[in-house]
């Protein structure tokens, strides 16, 4: 990634004590596509600083309401600063409204960041994180704290965090006469086999044909997303780690033991007990469950081992940024609600409704043991977010373009629209041309 010329400076500041003063509950507009709506009025005193949250999950959903009910409780409890709250695609509207003049002073976005920094649109966090306390900082899962960091500049701290895992019915894995999950990407093969004989009528494993979820097994089986040495400017996909991983979902595709889909579909299958394994992530964990609805216990577990020995997995989410053009006090009265949302309270609560794990480990230690027994999609994605092989999504500009082919690799390779050779040397090819700079085409 190119790093800018130059961004706005900001100064230092003494961190303002938080009050208990209450003041009005926290505001949502919902910005529609192609829509302004009318913002509800904010507050008028001079003591209040006013800052914008342009946020990007849906309203309806569980993380947006807990991020609305977590908005409210900031405003509730911070009298010197109010977050008025817009539910937007701010990914991809952010950058428009700083060129109209009208940019949030947070959003989340993405971490397709690349496009940010080349516009010169991002404030590094770097000069307002030495107010927070380091006992927030450093209780931070360091894959997320890291996740959004260019050249040792946070210009993005992740504020939700996601993995991939796969959930599974218990009882069509017992009729297999099957007692416990996989631990090795062969042991799930040989599941799959066992309940396809079992019965034909089932689909052992819905796969999602996305970088997300082809990464992590060619990452375990000791695969690199960029050539060693190569400074990102080269990918590695001409190697063993890729054409066995490739090969292998290839071999269960065949035997017509693994499909693809995504979301809904997944969703209904699992529900109608017809999928007996369906991939997805952490933040998909609680819409599995309300798919079953009951009708059967539903497990979950990790990403297998691979022939490294370990699992592997990345984490994806979006984070909060901090766009340029406002004053400093703005941009002081935004650490502040970066400071709160860390605190161990905030994550915990966080984590126990938004369907998310916190990113602390201070926000995981005061979620209740009951609660974790209960929910554990939830301790699965804390366990991988500790764990030393699980990686920061890639945010260089070019890997949009690169994860674009290796979707196109993966998916003509299993389905056999390609050989598995064929497919890695076009990937090789397209992503080496993305990653250096050149046109693909």
């Amino acid at each position: 990634m190119t790093q800018p010329s130059k961004f706005s400076k900001r100064t230092h500041f003494s961190r303002t004590a938080a009050t208990t003063g209450v003041i009005a509950m926290g505001l949502i507009t919902l910005a529609g596509c192609g829509t302004t709506s009318a913002s509800a009025p904010t507050k008028s005193s001079s003591a209040v600083q006013d800052i914008t949250l342009w946020e990007s999950h849906s309203s309806g959903g569980p993380a947006g309401q807990t991020m609305t009910a977590l908005v409210n409780q900031f405003n509730a409890s911070h009298h010197s600063v109010h977050v008025q709250l817009v539910v937007t695609k701010a990914s991809h509207k952010a950058l428009g409204a700083l060129a109209a003049g009208d940019a949030p002073v947070l959003a989340e976005i993405s971490h397709y960041d690349g496009n940010f920094l080349t516009a010169h649109a991002l404030v590094s966090w770097n000069s307002l994180l030495s107010t927070l306390p380091s006992s927030e900082t450093s209780a931070v899962f360091p894959v997320v704290w890291h996740n959004g960091e260019v050249n040792g500049q946070h210009y993005r701290i992740e504020a939700d965090a996601k993995v991939s895992q796969i959930t599974y019915n218990k009882t069509l894995f017992a009729q297999a006469g099957i007692t416990k999950p996989p631990t090795t990407w062969t042991q799930l093969a040989q599941d799959a086999a066992l309940i396809k004989a079992k019965d034909p009528g089932i689909i052992p494993i819905a796969w999602k044909d996305s970088s997300a979820h082809i990464l992590p097994p060619f990452l375990s089986n000791g695969g690199n997303i960029f050539e060693p040495g190569s400074h990102d400017k080269r990918a590695d996909f001409q190697t063993t780690a890729a054409t066995a991983t490739f090969n292998f979902f290839r071999s269960l595709y065949q035997k017509n033991e693994l499909i693809f889909a995504h979301g809904t579909e997944i969703r209904a299958d699992f529900g109608s007990g017809k999928l007996a394994m369906a991939d997805g992530t952490s933040a998909g964990y609680q819409k599995i469950l309300d798919a079953a609805g009951g009708k059967f216990p539903v497990g979950v577990f990790a990403y297998p081992s691979g022939s490294t020995g370990h699992s592997a997995n990345l984490v994806q989410g979006l984070g909060f940024v901090l766009m340029t053009g406002h004053t400093h006090a703005q941009d002081l009265a935004a650490a502040q609600f970066l400071d709160w949302w860390l605190k161990p309270s905030t994550q915990a609560y966080w984590g126990e409704h938004s369907g998310y794990p916190p990113v602390t480990t201070t926000g995981e230690a005061q979620i209740p043991s009951s609660f974790l027994a209960s929910h554990p999609g939830l301790t699965v994605a804390n366990q991988i977010l500790t764990s030393p092989y699980t990686i920061s999504r890639p945010i260089p500009t070019a890997y949009k373009e690169v994860q674009a082919v290796l979707d196109t690799a993966f998916f003509n390779a299993v389905t056999g629209r390609q050989s598995v050779a064929q497919a890695l040397a076009t990937l090789q090819k397209q992503a080496d041309s993305y990653l250096s700079g050149q046109s693909a085409l």
